[in-house]
């Protein structure tokens, strides 16, 4: 059984292309990165370390963004951002879209620094940047219609109306579970779940799901949701 949402605002038929290029970036890296025996060498080249954040210089700050440490930090990302993009692309154009990712991921990267100047920790993943445009989408659109989709290997079963509100609800109860619930210990589930080339639940050492690093993506949402100018609103 598979649990996705979809956007049930009106809208226009036109491709998000800014939205789905960050996607597609996030699904190609993962598929090309995590596999890899020197994965661990990647995330110290390529992920966010706070106690260096300028080495190599500064890569990491935006390469960070498209790093995923398993296949369930890739899904829970990939798919809430695909939920809401496309709303925040429309209303503020694709370039302001693709400016409102970066911005807040290193809104959330200047956080994390912030909170833990000395960690040699990687920080990776869309996260961060996908809280920022996640706010950014909650404030258009606070009650918006949405949809939860219950299906089967890609068989719809059910659907369930729903609202902005309660689905990025969701999500924050998906990132609280991924920071502090102990998946490392909890050895007899997720060995068996570690397929594909890569743990669904990640056991690799970062600085997991950073909630300093969220919040500093939180501000930066709302303030861009200000400071952008915004086409009309969908229905």
């Amino acid at each position: 059984m598979f649990i996705t949402f979809v956007d049930d605002n009106p809208a226009s038929k036109k491709i998000p292309w800014a939205n789905t290029l960050i996607l597609v970036l996030n699904a190609v890296v993962c598929y090309q990165t995590l596999s890899r025996p020197d994965f661990l060498d990647i995330l110290g080249r390529y992920g966010f370390i706070p106690a260096a954040p300028f080495r190599h210089m500064g890569i990491g700050i935006v390469t960070s963004l498209f790093l995923s440490t398993s296949w369930t930090q890739l899904v829970a990302n990939t798919t809430f951002l695909f939920m809401f993009g496309k709303g925040v692309e429309e209303t503020i154009g694709k370039k302001r879209y693709l400016a409102a990712y970066f911005l807040c991921g290193f809104a959330g990267e200047f956080a994390h620094w912030h909170f833990h100047p000395e960690s040699t920790l990687a920080l990776v993943g869309a996260s961060r940047a996908v809280t920022g445009l996640g706010a950014m989408y909650l404030m258009l659109y606070p009650w918006g219609r949405m949809k939860w989709i219950f299906s089967f290997f890609g068989a719809p079963l059910l659907e369930m109306p729903s609202r902005t509100a309660y689905v990025m609800g969701l999500w924050a109860l998906v990132q609280f579970a991924l920071a502090f619930v102990p998946w490392a210990k909890m050895k007899w589930l997720v060995t068996p779940l570690s397929k594909l080339g890569g743990s669904v639940f990640t056991l690799y050492p970062t600085a997991g799901t950073a909630w300093d690093a969220h919040l500093g993506a939180l501000v930066m949402g709302c303030c861009l949701f200000f400071l952008f100018p915004k086409s009309k609103k969908r229905g």
